[in-house]
Order: C-alpha cells, then structure tokens, then sequence
C-alpha cells in the first residue's frame, strides 16, 4: 500500500522576468504593432528570441497584445463609473450577471466603501440613465450604487514603469 500524498497543490511558480524579457515587453507596450524583427534590431538578438520569449510571455499570461479603440470616437459620449455594494454571499452573481453587458468594460472587486467597481460606456446620458435605474436595479444583490460621471480623461496609460526590476526600453530613432 503506498502512502497518499496529503500536501497542496502547488501553485505553478512565477517566471520572473530578466533584462531581455523586460526590454521585450516595454517596447511592445509602446508599440503593439511592432514587429519581432524591428525589437530584435532594437535589443541586439535574434528575431527567434523576441518570439520565443514574446510567446511565453503570452503563455504565462504577463502579455497581451490587444487594440484599445477610442469609445468617443465610437459613439460613446458617456463614460462613468459606478461603485457598487452588494450584498454578502452575492458578489459572484452580481459579478456574472454584470459580465454579459456590452456597456460595461471592466468589473473589480475592490475593498474599503464599495465591493465592485464597474466602468462604463454609453451612447448619452439617456443611455446612462436607463443603465443605472432600469437594468442595474434588476440585478438581485446589488444594495447600492454611486456613480460618477467622467468630464475629461487626463491620461489613459497601459504602460507599466519599471516592472520586475527590468529597467523600460526606450525606442531609439
């Protein structure tokens, strides 16, 4: 009889990022589009290299290369976000029931006033409207919500400074 193996699962470790990783990442940041040949230029290694490890990078989810549309540009006038309070036990239903909607873009739980963060994007301040006293009050769970509306976005950034250590790459000219 062989003895059962009491111990937890273990958590895959982190790959931590070294200086290649880091430049890698940085410039794609600043540029998505750029090509595996253009970074290896820019970084002095091969063009397998950049692939290689942009592709793990991927993988291990550290990396995702997506197109970020501008909402105004795209009929939405509105954008806002609200703080919701719900009730205990029911985060996840509210969370499941909230995904599925096209006008919300992003969802966190979050601690301190409020236990979800939700932003929004509507078409005008109608749309708003219906959003926040027609369909969010369907939502069983939800016991409260204040909303703030966005006048003006001063910055919008998906660039993450220093990560890991890694010192950013700067494009050269």
């Amino acid at each position: 009889m062989g003895q059962e193996n009491d111990a937890p699962p273990r958590k895959p470790r982190q790959r931590l990022l070294d200086s290649t990783d880091s430049k890698i990442l940085s410039l794609l940041q600043l540029n998505g589009r750029a090509s595996y040949r253009e970074i290896a230029r820019e970084l002095g290694v091969s063009e397998g290299t950049v692939r290689g490890r942009a592709n793990r990078m991927q993988a291990d989810g550290v990396l995702t290369i997506a197109a970020i549309a501008d909402p105004a540009k795209l009929g939405y006038s509105v954008m806002a976000f609200t703080l919701l309070k719900v009730q205990i036990g029911r985060q996840q239903a509210v969370i499941d029931a909230l995904m599925p909607w096209d006008e919300i873009t992003y969802i966190s739980s979050c601690t301190g006033h409020a236990d979800l963060y939700v932003q929004l994007v509507c078409r005008d301040h109608e749309h708003l409207w219906q959003i926040l006293h027609e369909r969010l009050p369907e939502v069983d769970g939800v016991t409260s919500a204040e909303t703030f509306q966005e006048i003006k976005m001063h910055k919008v950034s998906y660039v993450y400074p220093n990560f890991a250590g890694g010192t950013p790459a700067t494009p050269t000219d």
